[in-house]
């Protein structure tokens, strides 16, 4: 019958035991010791209970970063000229694609008209060079015509063909340089510096902007190097900025790479992120990597271990029918939310004293006021 009970129902029918037993126990000892002296010598402690519980616990380790873009270009000037607009100031958000300055444009635009006139012109050479030899071609054939003078009108023809191929590249040259004076953005991400203003005469290389990135980024978080051996690439990164509280991403470790200095020896481990939306570069983030995962740790109520001279130790009921409880030594291990997990010493389902555990010796008598859950 028992084993069909759910969990809360076994612990509370084992609760309802314990207290008859010890109830039972109580009234004979007080029967005896009053027959004998007329007073009550029993001394028992009021105490709650709580069973050893069997869940996943994970070993962890916690250090702080920062938060680094992949990309932070410096756009510079492709070509010489005045700047004629700046559109865009430090701190705003860019896309990719997006205009941020126009150089003044005025020499390029004339350089292309020049190259399409010189295009038109060769255009109309060739066409007219083409008939010629046409016609030259014709009269050779006739006898009408020395081979000579055929030559020289193949070959002008094939020097204009070469010069229009010439002229073409001109005007892509000119088309290109034009293009250039409109600076656009090859990121999306933020304007962290602007180099020059409305009316700067900027050479070509001339710094312009600098941007970075706020899409794909990257983590650095240093961890001591005491925490090597514990390292690898593959676990995984439970990460949090101060920018979005309650925002955690996952992430996994891509990189370990070794940090060493007169003042610092730490590992650096560094992940890439996708911008879950509020992140920016260089700002501070949390980072919990997980070291290892146990499916199947014991785990009790932290209050329950106590310091003695032998070392940790808990107090356990000697079986579900008596008040009294055993000393045993444990061994510890990860301590969180409230919850200690016990390596050695206990197995799951072992009822243990929470509170009024410091009070406590090895066969002292208790009263369960409760079976935590």
């Amino acid at each position: 019958m028992i084993a069909s009970l759910t969990k809360v129902q076994r612990k509370s029918f084992f609760c309802s035991m314990l207290m008859l037993a010890i109830a039972s126990c109580g009234g004979k000892a007080n029967d005896g010791d009053q027959g004998a002296t007329g007073q009550d010598e029993t001394r028992t402690i009021a105490v709650t209970l709580a069973e050893a519980d069997s869940r996943e616990v994970r070993d962890e380790l916690f250090s702080v970063g920062r938060i680094v873009s992949l990309n932070t270009p410096t756009l510079a000037a492709e070509v010489a000229a005045r700047v004629d607009d700046v559109r865009v100031d430090e701190g705003q958000a860019v896309q990719q694609g997006q205009i941020l300055l126009l150089l003044d444009s005025t020499t390029f635009a004339l350089a292309e008209r020049e190259a399409q006139a010189n295009i038109q012109r060769l255009e109309v050479s060739i066409a007219n060079e083409q008939r010629r030899v046409e016609r030259y071609q014709g009269l050779k054939a006739k006898g009408m015509m020395p081979q000579e003078q055929l030559d020289d009108a193949e070959a002008l023809l094939a020097v204009n063909t070469a010069s229009l191929a010439a002229a073409q590249a001109q005007l892509a040259i000119a088309q290109d340089r034009l293009a250039k004076t409109k600076l656009v953005s090859p990121v999306s991400g933020v304007v962290e510096t602007r180099h020059v203003s409305v009316g700067d005469y900027v050479k070509d290389g001339g710094a312009l902007f600098t941007l970075t990135d706020t899409s794909d980024l990257r983590v650095e978080i240093p961890f001591p190097e005491t925490a090597g051996h514990q390292l690898q690439t593959g676990q995984v990164l439970q990460l949090e900025s101060p920018l979005a509280p309650g925002l955690t991403v996952s992430a996994m470790v891509e990189e370990i790479r070794p940090q060493v200095g007169s003042m610092n020896r730490s590992l650096m481990v560094i992940a890439h992120v996708t911008n879950p939306g509020p992140w920016r570069p260089q700002a501070t983030v949390n980072g919990i990597l997980v070291v290892a995962t146990r499916p199947d740790a014991v785990v009790i109520p932290l209050a329950s271990v106590v310091r003695r001279p032998a070392g940790d130790v808990v107090y356990r009921l000697a079986s579900r029918q008596s008040p009294e409880v055993q000393q045993v030594v444990v061994r510890t291990g990860v301590k969180q939310d409230g919850w200690v997990e016990i390596s050695e010493g206990l197995e799951p389902g072992a009822v243990v004293v929470v509170e009024g555990a410091a009070f406590l010796t090895d066969g002292a008598q208790i009263t369960a006021q409760d079976l935590s859950p």
